[in-house]
C-alpha cells in the first residue's frame, strides 16, 4: 500500500511537469490575472466616461492592487470609480463582497491617456497665420481633459501664433491671438439687469474685448463707469458699477 501510493504520487508530480495536471500555484496566478485583467477593463471605462468629449486611447497598468482583492472573484466586484483626478498614477475605488459583507478598498493603476488634436506638421513662426496644410492631427498624452488644447483644425485655420511651434506640436488655446470683435474707443450698447427690470445705456469702450471677456465702460449718459461681458460686436452684458 505504500509502495502503491508513492507511485501515484510519483506519476502526479510527473503530470504537473508536464502540464497535465495544473499545479496549485499556477491556478492562483491564473486567478489573479484574470482578476486583474477585469479591473483594468472596469478602470477602462470610468476613464471613458471621465474623458468623455474628444478622442481618446488609455493605456493601464497595475502600480499597486491589494492581495486580498486579488484573491477574490470578478463576480464579487460591486463597482470600480475614479477617486480623484486623473494623474499618471490615479487611484480607483473597488467595492466587492466577501463572506456576506461589504467592503472597500482602493488601487492604484499607473494610466497614459492620449487624445487625438491637431499638431503643427512643420516649424511655425510667432505672427503667422495657421493654414490648413500646416496642420494634422496626431496622439498627443493628455492629464486633464484637454480643454486648453484646440480639438479641430477647423477652429484654427487663420488664427494667429503668439509663439513659435515646433513640428510635432500640439497647440494651447493660449498660443494663438483671440479674435477681437471690441476696441477700445468703440461705442457700446450697455444692457443692465436689476430685480427683474432690463435697461440699456450707451457708452464707450475703454478696453478691447474678445466674446467673454469682462471690460470696463464709460457712459456719458449716467456719467458712470461700468464693468460689462462682451457679447457680440457693439453689445456688453453689465456686471458690476465702479
Amino acid at each position: 500500500m505504500i509502495l502503491h501510493g508513492r507511485i501515484v504520487i510519483i506519476c502526479l508530480l510527473v503530470f504537473v511537469g508536464l502540464g497535465v495536471v495544473p499545479a496549485r500555484a499556477d491556478i492562483a496566478v491564473t486567478d489573479e490575472e484574470e482578476m486583474k485583467s477585469f479591473l483594468m477593463k472596469q478602470a477602462h471605462k470610468q476613464l471613458e466616461h471621465h474623458f468623455s468629449a474628444g478622442e481618446y486611447r488609455f493605456d493601464l497598468q497595475p502600480r499597486w492592487i491589494p492581495n486580498q482583492l486579488l484573491q477574490q472573484s470578478p463576480t464579487q466586484i460591486q463597482s470600480v470609480q475614479l477617486s480623484g483626478e486623473v494623474r499618471r498614477y490615479t487611484n480607483f475605488e473597488v467595492v466587492y463582497t466577501h463572506r456576506g459583507d461589504q467592503h472597500r478598498t482602493e488601487i492604484q493603476l499607473k494610466v497614459k491617456a492620449e487624445q487625438k488634436l491637431p499638431v503643427v506638421t512643420d516649424r511655425v513662426r510667432k505672427g503667422a497665420k495657421l493654414e490648413e496644410d500646416e496642420l494634422s492631427y496626431q496622439w498627443v498624452s493628455v492629464v486633464q481633459r484637454g480643454a486648453s488644447y484646440f480639438a479641430s483644425t477647423e477652429e484654427l485655420i487663420g488664427k494667429t501664433l503668439r509663439r513659435t511651434l515646433l513640428s510635432g506640436q500640439p497647440i494651447r488655446k493660449s498660443y494663438v491671438s483671440r479674435d477681437l470683435i471690441i476696441r477700445a474707443g468703440d461705442e457700446v450698447r450697455v444692457f443692465i439687469k436689476r430685480r427683474g427690470i432690463q435697461v440699456q445705456v450707451s457708452g464707450e469702450a475703454r478696453e478691447n474685448g474678445a466674446k467673454g471677456d469682462r471690460i470696463k465702460i464709460y457712459s456719458n449718459e449716467t456719467n458712470r463707469k461700468y464693468v460689462g461681458e462682451v457679447l457680440r460686436p457693439g453689445v456688453i452684458q453689465w456686471k458690476s458699477t465702479l
